[in-house]
């Protein structure tokens, strides 16, 4: 490895924390937003697709994006950077959340999850097979899968930026994100596995397809439970054998966080994404009596490593995409929001009884789609199952999502909290 490769390294990675950390700045502090729509929006700018690719500069910003770069061939040693950054932030989420809500929540957030998939994924189905119609069924099932996704780590940030992860709302979106991805990921093996059939042109074998996704799914909420349930009902010899050794050392919470590491590698051999493993590690620990311990000593990386993943997420639009297709990308994007707002409305209002406050927050919360979407986008580009349009498409539905959750969000949390004063105020 080149000392060069090191140093440019070492420039990209400040470069873009410094772009994260301004643009979160400028957007808490003038524009009265969340900082996260900050770091999307400053990764968006500093882009290779625009002023990366502007001023042409390979060793700064289109650096950042270079597979191959610091010995790694097969993707960006930024992407790895990203990853450890979700897994960071998923597990101290799970540190946060209050254990016994979120079973308590389960089954409302499960049901959130289940409408926010049939309803989006449905639109995005007929929307595309009507204005696309020469994309094919492998085209219209990866469309309506990318309009299925919810962003968790997205969703986890906004939550925790506004102080809203603990409440009854946040508990639910948090179950509800969950489970989408398992069902996300469910949803996917299908698309690929009808779609690999169809470009050789073999007969498509639904019951096939199906019956290895319910194996996937199946083997997914089985790990999930059973690792809840072990950080619920044994917390006491986590503490005892995993966490007192480490006390007297000081290392006691990098140890925690370490775990969460090892079970974010763990759930992928049964194909969960590494974010729910360290989410469900987060929780284990939760309901520790170290909990607070754990949460002051690694916050702290978290909030240093998070706004990198938001302000990577954004360098991955490239944004002379999101033209492409624009009509069907705005009407996709319009159908993206009502999707996911009514079918995780409808659960949480009714089924949850919650209030309509409670439940728009509900709904509106699960609407990013973030790098999961994209992620969907991009394999089934790379699957030959959509054009570049369609990708266009897709991307603009990914972004726009992640963009416009934030402020959607805050006038709900703010005409919650003056109900909440209201019915506090004396007379009342």
């Amino acid at each position: 490895m080149e000392i060069g490769i090191y140093f440019k390294f070492i420039l990209s990675f400040a470069l873009i924390l410094l772009a994260a950390r301004l643009g979160g700045e400028l957007f808490e502090r003038y524009l009265k937003q969340p900082p996260v729509l900050g770091e999307l929006v400053a990764g968006i700018v500093i882009s290779p697709f625009a002023l990366g690719g502007l001023i042409n500069d390979p060793v700064i910003l289109n650096f950042a994006m270079i597979p191959g770069a610091f010995g790694l061939h097969e993707f960006s040693v930024m992407e790895v950077i990203s990853g450890i950054a979700v897994v960071a932030l998923l597990f101290v989420a799970g540190v946060e959340t209050d254990v016994r809500a979120f079973l308590k929540q389960g089954i409302t957030g499960t049901l959130v999850a289940i409408g926010g998939v049939i309803l989006p994924f449905a639109l995005g189905y007929f929307i595309t097979m009507w204005l696309a119609p020469g994309a094919g069924i492998a085209g219209w099932l990866f469309i309506g899968a990318t309009l299925t996704a919810t962003s968790i780590g997205v969703t986890v940030r906004i939550l925790m930026e506004m102080g809203k992860l603990q409440t009854r709302a946040g508990t639910t979106i948090l179950v509800g994100a969950v489970v989408d991805d398992i069902i996300g990921i469910v949803i996917l093996s299908i698309v690929i596995g009808i779609s690999s059939i169809a470009k050789v042109g073999g007969e498509v074998s639904i019951a096939h397809i199906s019956l290895d996704a319910l194996r996937i799914a199946a083997i997914g909420f089985a790990v999930w439970f059973a690792l809840l349930i072990v950080g619920v009902k044994f917390h006491k010899y986590i503490s005892r054998f995993l966490l007192t050794p480490f006390k007297r050392s000081g290392t006691m919470p990098i140890f925690a966080l370490i775990v969460g590491f090892l079970i974010a590698y763990l759930v992928t051999l049964v194909d969960l994404h590494p974010v729910v493993g360290a989410y469900v590690a987060g929780l284990m620990f939760a309901a520790t009596a170290e909990r607070e311990d754990i949460l002051d000593k690694t916050r702290p990386i978290m909030l240093f490593l998070a706004p990198f993943f938001f302000c990577y997420l954004g360098m991955q639009v490239d944004t002379r995409l999101l033209w492409a297709g624009a009509v069907l990308a705005v009407i996709l994007i319009v159908a993206a929001i009502i999707g996911k707002m009514v079918g995780c409305y409808i659960p949480a209002r009714f089924a949850g009884k919650m209030s309509h406050t409670e439940g728009m927050i509900v709904g509106i919360g699960m609407v990013p789609r973030g790098e999961v979407g994209l992620i969907i986008a991009g394999a089934g580009l790379l699957a030959g199952a959509i054009t570049r349009d369609l990708f266009g498409a897709a991307v603009a539905v990914s972004v726009v999502t992640t963009l416009v959750a934030p402020a959607m969000l805050k006038p709900f949390f703010k005409k919650q909290l003056e109900a909440a004063e209201e019915a506090e105020a004396p007379g009342k």
